[in-house]
């Protein structure tokens, strides 16, 4: 086969290549081609005639295209099949043709940073860039008996899943968040979703994994104070840092947390507003999990609030599965008026947050009687991949810290109820077995172990 060197050869082949032999190709071209890789008009043109007769069930060749396309873009289809002396190697111009729409691509965005007149132009043209080289390329999927033998080549595999694990036992057993993961913390204003979301982005750092922490609503201050309580850091009370009054224990736990974090790979960002400068960010410090508070406030133009948050939410599932990256957004809600407890339908502006979230986190307040307001519940609105269940969680307010508590419903999940149970069934029959007729003795009411609390601290 001769070198194709230019982007008009393939372009020019590829068509070629789907008149000649539609009935092998045609599926391959109009599967991985889309008009955009045709840098000529003319040629796209032809190419979305041809794509449009295929999406129709009708037959492709020079006559029916032809006709599609207009009189005036004969002699093109008729020199695309004359230079194309044959079918059989479209998967290589295909390859070539797209190769090369990406570095014209690459080229025009090169060329407008180097044009520039604003930093928000120059950011838009990298995102721009990014997502070009991003753009992954289509498969031809894979067969049942293929999927088979991929699962057991998986589950054969001796290396661990490499699920995020967000520090509360009970919601890590519940969830499997895989890298591309979309996940939605949602609360009212001050539940304490930051709090949460902080306390969640400081486990997964200091697990080894690299962070991003976009806050576009806390200023750096408090946000300091707040890390400075968590006690995975070192827990100094949040009055203390409010009042610069730390005693010594206190300097002394901080300069042990920055020792213990120095070689931590999380990074905070205050200024950065924008999907291009959220992506450009994660793209540059190679972020495994980026946390945004909020993404209500992440700046996109438009005066329709409900669009723009949609778009928002698009963007960020597109960014979290092309980058490989776990995304979790904080999200303001709005409930009905005289309703306590909310659901994932109060997501605030926009429900496009629900369908694209894998994974929904609604931080509620306990509504029972016997609960102060220091407790709440971590409900599991949405989970793709598993249960929802709902977690009771109290607030230390001192260390911007959430401690589970656990319930009977958790105990019994965790098998320990069946298991005492059984203890106790056994040493009945035990005591049984080896007591006297009852004749001879009346062995008495029987003491029994003393029952379970409803709430034990874990």
């Amino acid at each position: 086969m001769a070198q194709l060197s230019t982007w008009q050869q393939a372009q020019q082949a590829v068509l070629g290549s789907l008149f000649k032999d539609p009935d092998e190709y045609a599926g391959l071209i109009f599967q991985e081609a889309v008009p955009a890789m045709f840098g000529d008009p003319a040629m796209r043109h032809v190419f979305e005639a041809a794509r449009d007769l295929w999406n129709d069930g009708r037959p492709i060749d020079v006559v029916t295209v032809g006709a599609k396309a207009g009189d005036e873009y004969a002699e093109l289809i008729y020199n695309c099949c004359v230079l194309t002396p044959t079918a059989h190697n479209a998967p290589a111009w295909l390859s070539v043709m797209r190769d090369e729409a990406k570095i014209s691509g690459l080229q025009a965005e090169a060329m407008a940073i180097v044009s520039a007149k604003t930093l928000e132009d120059a950011m838009a043209s990298y995102e721009r860039m990014g997502q070009l080289l991003s753009t992954t390329e289509t498969d031809d999927g894979k067969t049942l008996s293929e999927m088979i033998s991929a699962y057991l080549d998986r589950m054969n595999d001796p290396k661990p899943v490499d699920y995020l694990h967000l520090g509360i036992e009970q919601l890590d057993r519940a969830l499997a968040i895989s890298p591309g993961t979309f996940v939605i913390i949602a609360a009212d204003s001050s539940a304490g979703k930051t709090a949460l979301a902080l306390q969640f982005s400081v486990h997964v750092a200091l697990s080894g994994k690299r962070v991003g922490f976009f806050s576009l609503e806390t200023p750096e201050e408090p946000l300091q104070n707040r890390l400075m309580a968590e006690i995975q850091l070192a827990g100094v009370p949040m009055p203390s840092s409010q009042h610069k009054k730390l005693s010594d224990e206190d300097l002394h736990r901080v300069m042990e947390a920055g020792i213990r974090t120095a070689q931590t790979k999380m990074r905070f960002f205050r200024k950065i507003d924008t999907l291009e400068k959220i992506r450009a960010a994660t793209i540059r410090h190679r972020f495994e999990v980026i946390f945004i508070d909020y993404v209500q406030l992440i700046n996109l133009p438009g005066a329709d609030r409900w669009q723009v948050v949609s778009q928002i939410s698009m963007a960020l599932h597109r960014m979290a599965q092309e980058l490989g990256v776990t995304i979790v957004g904080l999200s303001q809600i709005t409930t009905e008026k005289g309703r306590v407890t909310i659901t994932v339908n109060d997501l605030r502006e926009s429900r496009q947050l629900k369908q694209d979230a894998e994974v929904i986190l609604l931080l509620n307040r306990s509504t029972e009687e016997k609960d102060d307001d220091s407790v709440r519940i971590l409900d599991v609105g949405k989970n793709k991949d598993g249960w929802l269940p709902s977690i009771k969680l109290k607030f230390i307010a001192e260390n911007m810290t959430f401690a589970p508590l656990v319930t009977m419903d958790d105990i019994r999940s965790d098998g320990r109820v069946a298991r005492q149970q059984a203890q106790i069934r056994q040493r009945r029959r035990n005591k049984t077995e080896s007591a006297p007729s009852p004749e001879k003795t009346d062995p008495g009411p029987q003491a029994l172990p003393p029952p379970i609390q409803d709430e034990l601290p874990l």
